[in-house]
């Protein structure tokens, strides 16, 4: 299966600018850093829960500088074999052009006390493109792993997304993706939900999580996450 902590959710909250950045403003030429940590009800990535239904804690890391960007992260996982705590560490570049914004980058996820024999670290390409139409943002990704979670076969995923700004701190978003893998399993997902900005460091997220493969097992059923970040 797969995993980043609370995939969407995530990106709402970086869409909604709840990141708090450390450079000096004053500064423009200076890397830019920010801090957060995110607690959750549940930890789903792609419409799957990664914690069995369990409570999760993200932690993230990051620096850009010229629309270049590094981050690193890790939280909580479980999947009954001794795994229960993932990291991710990300790289890319995101250009903006003829008001379209682009991203393209790469992801690695990697798991601390894999048992013997097993390996499902994975490194995925990705790209996406977003546009913005008043308080309306539309956007489509595609992620590719050539050996997708330990199935030794590739695996894509492609997403399209739709965020609406309600007020300067309200907003709806939803996203709906298809999971492919060469190795079989493959399965649809989506998401809808809303973000709400509390203070200039506290954000908090209601979403409802779906797939179409309910026989997969209760991982992929639906689920309702409740979530909070603090960025600093």
């Amino acid at each position: 299966m797969k995993r980043v902590f609370l995939a969407s959710l995530t990106a709402v909250f970086l869409a909604s600018g709840t990141a708090i950045s450390t450079a000096q403003a004053d500064d423009p030429s200076a890397p830019t850093y920010s801090f957060s940590v995110t607690g959750a009800t549940d930890y789903i990535f792609r419409g799957v829960s990664q914690t069995e239904n369990a409570s999760a804690i993200f932690g993230k890391a990051g620096v850009s500088y010229d629309r270049f960007y590094a981050a690193a992260g890790m939280e909580n996982v479980n999947f009954h074999n001794g795994i229960d705590a993932e990291y991710d560490l990300s790289a890319g570049w995101a250009p903006s052009a003829a008001g379209f914004n682009f991203d393209i980058g790469a992801i690695r996820y990697g798991y601390i006390d894999q048992p013997t024999h097993v390996d499902i670290d994975t490194t995925e390409i990705r790209g996406s493109v977003s546009r913005g139409f008043g308080p309306v943002t539309a956007g489509v990704a595609v992620n590719y792993a050539i050996d997708y979670f330990g199935t030794k076969d590739n695996g894509t995923y492609f997403e399209g997304n739709l965020a609406y700004a309600i007020t300067d701190k309200l907003s709806a978003s939803g996203a709906a993706g298809r999971q492919t893998i060469s190795a079989g399993g493959d399965y649809t997902t989506w998401n809808a939900g809303a973000s709400y900005v509390l203070t200039k460091n506290f954000a908090v997220d209601l979403r409802y999580y779906d797939t179409d493969e309910h026989d997969f097992g209760k991982r992929y059923k639906s689920h309702f996450v409740a979530a909070i970040k603090a960025s600093l």
